[in-house]
């Protein structure tokens, strides 16, 4: 199977590293950062072993943006204060409140602001 080259910018022009990627792959992640809802089906042509390929690079990017996420919600619930809307941080994340109060803790974010207060 053949590679697909993916070259991506930075907001100040720098190139990042360029990558190899299965052309399924790329597909993918080209609809999901242009937000289409239709996701691409795997060529009949691909081996197994291309498949193998492509879920393991899938893989690799969903934990490297479930990280990323993790980050920005708690930086968000940091930048928020006090106040922090944590709804709209879970509506944002798409994940019930039990999940954003674990990631938040995991950041050393209370979960119950008023309990860590001393109210």
């Amino acid at each position: 199977m053949k590679k697909v080259r993916v070259t991506l910018t930075s907001p100040d022009g720098a190139a990042a590293q360029p990558g190899d990627l299965t052309p399924y792959t790329a597909a993918a992640l080209t609809a999901a950062l242009t937000n289409d809802r239709a996701t691409p089906t795997p060529p009949e042509s691909d081996s197994f072993d291309d498949r193998l390929d492509s879920i393991a690079e899938l893989s690799r990017a969903i934990t490297h943006f479930e990280a990323a996420r993790e980050e920005a919600i708690a930086a968000a619930d940091r930048a928020g204060g006090p106040h922090a809307d944590r709804k709209a941080l879970g509506i944002a994340a798409r994940m019930p409140r039990s999940r954003l109060y674990r990631i938040l803790e995991k950041y050393g974010r209370p979960a119950n602001r008023k309990t860590a207060d001393g109210a």
